[in-house]
């Protein structure tokens, strides 16, 4: 039987098509609009950018598995709209119950969703610039590198100042244990200074302790930029020897 965490108030999760559905990353998707959050379908399907079938088979499915609940009805001419949220508001998945093989399968799965949809932003955005050539040589330090380009003599420069926000590589980096601490510590950082943000709302200032201050004198510091979302991907990790 599953059993609630004390400690941080996680949900052990003690059935198998719970664990399957949860660890599943295009059910995750859907279910992700409904934890610890009430959620008509309709929203939910504007939030995630679907058809509201899409999001009715999953709440269907949801239901059925005991991961969904209604909490309320909206009274409207004809039928009440049914507004819905998680059973649980955090859940624990024991590697167990889940239907992957090893844990590098599931890893994979999960890899597998992201890396399509990451080739799928990069690919449009690339046509779209005419950056859908590839370059294959041998840079100044000695290295091999590979890049998108418009021709053979089109130089990537990811810092001009008229490129838009965005940048996309992966590449082996010889690094000590403090370089890579520190590297750690900077991604981190970037993670937690983006976080609790609302699509369409507006940034911090650049200078925050500026802004504070304007704000408590009654002045105004730099305009705050409009939100958009980006996707943000990264990795670090110490290669096999």
């Amino acid at each position: 039987m599953a059993v609630e965490d004390s400690g941080r108030g996680f949900h052990t999760v003690g059935d198998r098509e719970q664990a399957r559905l949860l660890t599943d990353s295009r059910a995750q998707t859907f279910f992700r609009v409904f934890l610890a959050h009430d959620s008509t379908a309709s929203e939910a399907a504007t939030e995630l950018g679907v058809d509201l079938n899409a999001v009715l088979y999953r709440i269907k499915t949801f239901l059925a598995a005991g991961l969904l609940q209604v909490v309320r009805e909206i009274p409207r001419h004809g039928r009440a709209i049914k507004v819905y949220r998680s059973v649980h508001d955090a859940y624990f998945i024991p590697y167990e119950l889940t239907p992957f093989a090893t844990l590098e399968e599931r890893l994979l799965q999960h890899l597998s969703f992201e890396i399509k949809e990451r080739a799928r932003l990069q690919a449009k955005r690339m046509a779209a610039s005419g950056w859908s050539g590839q370059r294959l040589y041998r840079n100044e330090l000695g290295e091999t590198w590979s890049d998108s380009a418009r021709g053979p003599d089109s130089e990537l420069d990811w810092l001009a100042p008229e490129r838009a926000g965005s940048i996309d590589f992966w590449t082996d980096a010889l690094l000590s244990e403090t370089e890579a601490m520190e590297i750690q510590k900077l991604l981190y950082q970037t993670l937690k200074s983006v976080e609790g943000r609302s699509a369409g709302g507006v940034g911090p200032a650049k200078n925050s302790a500026k802004q504070q201050v304007a704000n408590e004198r009654g002045g105004d510091a730099e305009p705050r930029e409009p939100l958009k979302p980006y996707r943000l991907s990264v990795a670090l990790l110490p290669l096999e020897e």
